[in-house]
């Protein structure tokens, strides 16, 4: 996977502070979100984001993140524009963190945690603006489509 748009560093509005009501030190959007990065993984995980105001915003989600004692990062997903409060394990900002915590670590594998109520880890590879994620899933949907005929 790679990151479609280059991230944009944005000022830390009013706005954005009220999603996450709590210190923000960096704050940037890629092409359908916000990225903002908080001091410490207890207050992520304490995290109570501004749905209903995340909802009217020009945006598909926001992506919350901060850096860990255990993994690189963690981080959490927030999408009720689309239906969905809060993502389980979202490959797709991954995407987005992986260029990110690269450059600011250093480093091109990385080991992250989505802490959602069912979590997940992650291990990623960035290389050459390409995001190679992989980790233990559990397939909860199959479905099999066949072809029409016209």
């Amino acid at each position: 996977m790679n990151e479609q748009n280059t991230r944009t560093a944005n000022d830390i509005t009013p706005t954005l502070q009220q999603l996450v009501r709590v210190p923000i030190l960096k704050a940037a959007q890629n092409s359908d979100r916000y990225i903002i990065e908080i001091a410490d993984e207890e207050s992520l995980k304490g995290l109570v984001p501004n749905l209903d105001l995340l909802a009217t915003l020009p945006v598909t989600g926001l992506v919350v993140t901060s850096s860990s004692t255990k993994y690189d990062f963690i981080s959490r997903y927030f999408a009720p524009r689309i239906g969905i409060d809060e993502d389980f394990v979202t490959g797709s900002s991954h995407c987005g963190l992986a260029p990110y915590w690269s450059q600011r670590l250093n480093k091109k594998q990385l080991y992250a945690f989505q802490s959602s109520e069912r979590g997940g880890e992650l291990f990623i590879d960035y290389q050459d603006d390409l995001t190679y994620i992989t980790g233990k899933v559990i397939t909860i949907y199959k479905s099999h489509f066949n072809e029409l005929l016209l």
